[in-house]
């Protein structure tokens, strides 16, 4: 039996704007029905990288391809199953959500009325359908972006920061929306974003670039598996200080958390010779277990030391030069997260009214 291709790899993938490295010989793949967190400080390059991938920016060299299919010989192909939204999502802001939702459905094949009602109601804007755009918030718009990259049923989802400008309970209320889709449907997303603790809580796996080199990979629980040698003690009545540390050498630190909780460094693991000690020297623990990292403490560790070299130029290069070599119709049709090169109607052309569950045309 054949094994599937990747729902997204990028071999060896650079990019050079003038002088600027922004992406320096990325390799990385996502498999199909994951959800996949895309992470790195600001100039990182991930903006870059994305936007290579519906072939906004060409690359300076490497291979990108979806699901097996070289999005550089057969773009159609290739991108005919993703949904996209890059940066902050753009719609016709004099049209309604919904009249928005039912203009990219004419671009695609077979989206049906009843599919637009379920999104609709999935991202939280049923009751707001009508409204015209011009007066969404920011978190609504990127609730209707995430809604748009929807439509046509896509087997992947490219988001770039898609909770923007959401409160915590839309935040989580999209993510658990989109946890939902790939546990149930099998969809694979790639998703971009700072929100290091929705990351930690909803992607199975992370990348983590920096400087356009990939500097960390893995499933969340490995990455973030507990550092066997820092140890959080609990304990009842008295606490050690750090004069404690001067009578074993086993003992490289102790750091208090809470008025009862420390933080004690050990030279190599064994906890078990720890508690002992403890007990022996008159201290009474009550819980003890080795530290459990958080994603944000795993970022800093790999990106913070470097974080201050850094250029916060890379990304807003690619940026420009988006906006320079590729028409206001291309991004559109891209940030929509259409599958199809089409570009969309002139903004004085509005859509005819569509009725009944047929396709849209």
């Amino acid at each position: 039996m054949m094994e599937s291709p990747p729902a997204l790899a990028l071999e060896d993938v650079s990019k050079r704007f003038g002088r600027i490295q922004a992406v320096d010989h990325l390799s990385l793949q996502v498999e199909p029905g994951h959800l996949a967190g895309f992470l790195g400080p600001n100039g990182a390059g991930k903006s870059t990288t994305l936007y290579m991938i519906p072939r906004l920016v060409r690359p300076t060299n490497g291979r990108i391809s979806l699901f097996g299919v070289d999005i550089w010989k057969d773009y159609k192909k290739a991108i005919s199953s993703v949904g996209i939204t890059v940066e902050t999502p753009a719609f016709y802001e004099y049209l309604s959500g919904r009249k928005n939702l039912e203009l990219a459905a004419r671009l695609l094949d077979n989206v049906f009325p009843h599919e637009i009602d379920e999104i609709l109601e999935r991202i939280g804007l049923a009751e707001r359908q009508h409204d015209r755009v011009r007066v969404y918030s920011t978190g609504m718009k990127q609730r209707l972006g995430i809604g748009r990259a929807l439509l046509g049923r896509p087997r992947l989802l490219i988001l770039d920061e898609p909770t923007n400008g959401m409160d915590p309970e839309g935040t989580h209320e999209v993510l658990s929306f989109l946890r939902e889709k790939v546990s149930n449907d099998g969809l694979t997303i790639f998703i971009s974003s700072h929100l290091m603790s929705e990351i930690e809580e909803f992607c199975d796996t992370v990348f983590v670039i920096n400087r356009g080199h990939l500097v960390a990979s893995g499933s969340v629980k490995e990455l973030l598996k507990p550092h066997e040698r820092i140890v959080r003690v609990t304990f009842q009545g008295k606490v050690p200080g750090r004069d404690f540390i001067s009578r074993h050498e086993q003992i490289r630190n102790v750091e208090s958390v809470t008025a009862d909780t420390v933080e004690i460094t050990l030279a190599q693991d064994d906890s078990a010779w720890l508690n002992q000690c403890l007990q022996q020297a008159g201290f009474r623990v009550s819980a003890i277990a080795p530290k459990q990292k958080t994603l944000k403490e795993f970022f800093l560790s790999i990106t913070g030391l470097r974080h201050a070299e850094m250029s916060p130029s890379i990304d807003r290069a690619s940026s420009m030069q988006t906006r320079s070599g590729a028409s206001q119709g291309q991004a559109s049709a891209t940030q929509a997260g259409l599958r199809h090169a089409e570009v969309p109607l002139k903004m004085d052309q509005a859509p005819a009214a569509h009725t009944g569950d047929k396709p849209y045309e």
